[in-house]
């Protein structure tokens, strides 16, 4: 009970008074209270120092169960609506855009999801853009699923994905600048910053992209 008490962080002269049975006499109750003082105190003690580490680790648990919520399983069915491949074995490429209406598209590469993010009718006649809820990104060396607004991608790389030249995503700009400079890269880009002329450039180019 104490150490529960301790948990909440209540006040000291509150777990104190609860300690305290309530059919003692007043001498057998301050007796019993001088011999709780010093294990009490030593439990806050303890308390104080462990609870930050517990309560940082309970945030990370829940940071990735919302991850992995946000997150809508591929099949082994699953077809990227933009190429046509079957998007289950390119796991490490995998992206995702969900719609308000609860349907989703998954892809097996970057490029795929954003030629039809930039324009969805064309791939999908019952969507537009405004019905687009959410996008998902996976980062290439986390391999978490991040929001594709938030991360940073490395163009021109030597590093193919299933469709060839790839736009890879990270979540952080120096995980993106640590992979450029061991895979070559040309550029570090923002998501607003890819468009259908570069996503041509990548698709035409053999052994080295060409950002002229």
């Amino acid at each position: 009970m104490l150490l529960t008490a301790l948990l909440k962080r209540e006040p000291l002269l509150t777990i104190l008074k609860s300690s305290n049975p309530k059919n003692s006499n007043s001498d057998n109750a301050g007796n019993d209270m001088k011999k709780l003082i010093f294990p009490i105190i030593t439990l806050f003690f303890v308390t104080m120092f462990f609870a930050p580490d517990t309560y940082a680790l309970d945030l990370s648990r829940k940071k990735k169960q919302t991850e992995r919520k946000l997150y809508i399983t591929v099949t082994k069915k699953d077809r990227c609506p933009v190429c046509g491949m079957f998007v289950h074995p390119y796991q490490k490429w995998i992206t995702q855009i969900q719609f308000k209406d609860s349907s989703h598209h998954s892809f097996d590469g970057m490029k795929c999801m954003c030629r039809l993010y930039i324009d969805p009718e064309k791939y999908d006649t019952t969507k537009i853009k405004q019905d687009i809820k959410l996008v998902l990104v996976r980062d290439y060396y986390t391999l978490k699923f991040i929001r594709h607004d938030k991360a940073f991608y490395v163009v021109g790389s030597d590093v193919f994905g299933p469709m060839g030249h790839e736009l890879i995503p990270f979540s952080t700009e120096k995980n993106a600048s640590t992979f450029l400079s061991d895979h070559n890269g040309l550029k570090i880009l923002r998501f607003h910053e890819i468009n259908a002329e570069l996503l041509d450039k990548l698709d035409k180019a053999e052994k080295t992209v060409n950002l002229d």
